[in-house]
């Protein structure tokens, strides 16, 4: 998670990636934010991505402690620890009530996390303003569109 450029302690925005949206939606109690922008968000860890893994990738992952995964910044593989699933799996993201103005931007070429899924998640949230953008999951060729409707989103109580 990370403050939005510009942005005072007093008004955050909580931007949230993959796994972070279950840390986004945690933080959504402290009374300073009071709006998300969640990019490519994970709703569904244990499902699209860990299919990729075959029937017994996850007693594997467990079995050996890690897995190495193909880490874009660093643009090279790194080892993925066995408790991040087993974190992430004592959440129900899907379950995830929003309450707070909330953009989400998803790519419809995302290997990783699964369009549709994201699609239904938003469609039956008030608060959640989805952006389809023609992209992969890292989103980088969005990040004009990302950035420009980041500075969109009102405060609760407040309309454009």
């Amino acid at each position: 998670m990370r403050r939005a450029p510009g942005r005072s302690p007093s008004s955050d925005r909580v931007w949230a990636r993959f796994v972070a949206l279950h840390a986004a939606a945690r933080r959504t109690t402290d009374r300073k934010v009071d709006r998300l922008i969640l990019l490519a968000p994970a709703l569904d860890f244990g499902g699209n991505r860990l299919r990729q893994l075959g029937g017994h990738g996850i007693d594997e992952w467990r079995a050996r402690g890690t897995l190495p995964v193909f880490h874009y910044a660093l643009k090279q593989p790194a080892d993925v620890g066995f408790e991040l699933y087993e974190d992430a799996a004592r959440y129900d993201a899907i379950a995830l009530d929003v309450q707070l103005p909330t953009l989400v931007f998803q790519g419809t070429r995302d290997a990783s996390v699964d369009p549709a899924t994201v699609t239904r998640w938003a469609s039956s949230r008030p608060a959640v303003d989805l952006h389809m953008v023609d992209d992969e999951h890292q989103l980088t060729g969005s990040m004009k569109e990302i950035w420009r409707a980041s500075g969109t989103i009102p405060r609760p109580g407040r309309t454009l």
